[in-house]
């Protein structure tokens, strides 16, 4: 959890100074959206991510990965301010960094399940502090202080990143004696009978063509609804309201998706990952009806319902994977994985686009809807059932 905090912050710290850098060193406008069209693209690479994952095993392609991000920033920090490329070495800087952090996802996921040694409770239990991990110390945290940090010195952004990714690497290799630790464990539980099996949280991991099937399509559907309906709403109550409004939306989300970490925290210690999930889905289609209601304040309540029931969904689906999928079968899968979520975003953006264009932005997240009751079944049915 340590060295999450710390990847986690360092990712934040510089994804928080991106916008506020361009603008200080002087590149052109375009360099901000040749950023994020990067991004885009980097997703489209998870499968390779996978390959190295695969390839090289988590502990290896995390630890060298982290590493690399911590170099990587740190070389640009000591390269000299004068030189007329240096500030297109910070933007050549942020698109490596997209790429390394593909194989720390795909890597991330493997070495959860590696250092857990197949203990259910454990890494149900670890999944619940990654959210709040991630939405406190990255979303409310670290992108702050990144953004104020390079209003005082880029040169520190870059150090404090570079920092971070080193305590984040040791911490890997502090943790590699669980790794070893819980695969010893495994190994002997693997002789024990079936009540030593129960004690120990361990499920034997055996799932079919279309049980992956259905995973792979519950992570497109997830990423589809908010990539459909999301920015495009957005910019329409802009443009409706005034451009300030978007900072209430931003504010509401911001809260939301912080209370749902907290609240899948306390949920995943009562109830099953699928009943988690099932009432995420209810929850987004709940806040897609308030968002269809073409009135500003039912709208904030829809976006918060949404960032809620998306958080208590997209955990339980990824720890879902992380118990039921075959080890030797995971890594590839969470590529794949990644790439279904790609594919949804960047579809689901320019379908936005042209409805937007042509009709109206508002029946977005009523059209929304219908991949929304899709999902439900879908998760239903492949969710980890585990805990009652």
């Amino acid at each position: 959890m340590l060295g999450l905090t710390f990847s986690e912050i360092s990712n934040s710290i510089f994804e928080g100074s991106v916008v506020p850098s361009i603008i200080i060193v002087g590149l052109p406008a375009w360099a901000l959206a040749f950023n994020r069209t990067f991004g885009v693209i980097s997703d489209f690479m998870s499968p390779a991510a996978a390959w190295i994952v695969d390839k090289f095993g988590s502990f290896a392609s995390l630890s060298a990965a982290e590493f690399c991000e911590g170099l990587l920033c740190l070389i640009v920090a000591i390269l000299p301010h004068s030189w007329l490329g240096w500030k297109w070495s910070l933007l050549a800087l942020g698109c490596l960094l997209l790429v390394t952090g593909q194989i720390i996802d795909v890597a991330s996921e493997i070495f959860e399940v590696d250092i857990s040694g197949d203990n259910e409770e454990m890494l149900i239990e670890y999944s619940g502090y990654v959210g709040i991990i991630m939405s406190v110390g990255g979303t409310l945290f670290g992108t702050v202080l990144g953004s104020a940090l390079t209003s005082i010195s880029i040169t520190l952004v870059l150090i404090v990143s570079s920092v971070l990714s080193f305590a984040c690497t040791l911490t890997r290799f502090l943790s590699r004696g669980s790794i070893l630790s819980a695969t010893s464990v495994s190994l002997n539980d693997d002789n024990d009978d079936n009540e030593t099996d129960a004690q120990h949280g361990i499920s034997q991991r055996h799932t079919t063509k279309s049980m992956r099937i259905i995973l792979l399509s519950c992570t497109f559907f997830l990423s589809l609804i908010p990539s459909l309906y999301g920015g495009y709403t957005t910019l329409g109550y802009a443009d409706k309201l005034g451009s300030h409004i978007t900072t209430v939306i931003y504010a509401v989300t911001g809260v939301a998706t912080i209370a749902s970490s907290y609240m899948y925290l306390r949920a995943s210690k009562k109830f099953s990952l699928r009943i988690i999930g099932c009432a995420g889905v209810i929850s987004m289609i709940i806040g897609l009806i308030f968002l269809s209601i073409p009135i500003f304040w039912s709208a904030l309540i829809g976006w918060a319902l949404m960032d809620l029931g998306y958080s208590c969904t997209a955990r339980p689906l990824i720890v879902s994977r992380q118990l039921l999928i075959e080890h030797d079968l995971l890594t590839k899968f969470s590529g794949w994985a990644r790439l279904a979520s790609a594919l949804a975003a960047a579809g689901g953006s320019w379908l936005g686009w042209i409805i937007s264009q042509h009709y109206t932005w508002q029946i977005l997240p009523t059209l929304s809807l219908v991949p929304a009751i899709i999902l439900l079944p879908a998760v239903w049915s492949s969710l980890h059932k585990g805990r009652k």
